[in-house]
């Protein structure tokens, strides 16, 4: 029963830990320091980070926890779950254009997404999430 609980588990915390990374890296440590936007370069220079980390974290979960779990909570990541906590935690305006997430599944398509086709693509890859924990987790 406890293993349920575990692969439903994985996901979120993936998500939750990559958010934790997203508000100290960029938040406290890129923006809050000053009141310009960082360089380009910086930028990206956090992104590739970020990146990384995401992808350990991924390898992590997935060889503690199994492939499946570290997928969902990956899936989660891609379809901008995690942007949307980042924006609920630090208790800051959700934006109504989101021109970063064109690396999203809707982002491919259009590349600059409304606040409700975000929170429509959020939704999705929730459902994806859970619907792949269900069919292919073996508890």
């Amino acid at each position: 029963m406890l293993s349920l609980y575990t692969i439903f588990a994985v996901p979120v915390l993936f998500i939750l830990l990559s958010n934790l990374f997203d508000i100290f890296g960029y938040h406290f440590t890129l923006i809050r320091r000053t009141t310009t936007m960082p360089e380009k370069e910086i930028i990206k220079a956090y992104r590739i980070n970020q990146i990384m980390f995401d992808l350990l974290l991924f390898i992590a979960a997935g060889l503690i926890f199994g492939w499946i779990p570290a997928l969902s909570g990956i899936t989660l990541k891609i379809f901008g779950v995690q942007d949307i906590l980042y924006y609920l935690f630090l208790q800051k305006p959700v934006p109504e254009h989101w021109h970063w997430l064109r690396w999203t599944p809707f982002g491919f398509i259009k590349k600059i997404l409304t606040k409700t086709q975000v929170i429509i693509q959020a939704l999705v890859g929730v459902i994806i999430s859970i619907v792949m924990l269900i069919l292919f987790s073996h508890v």
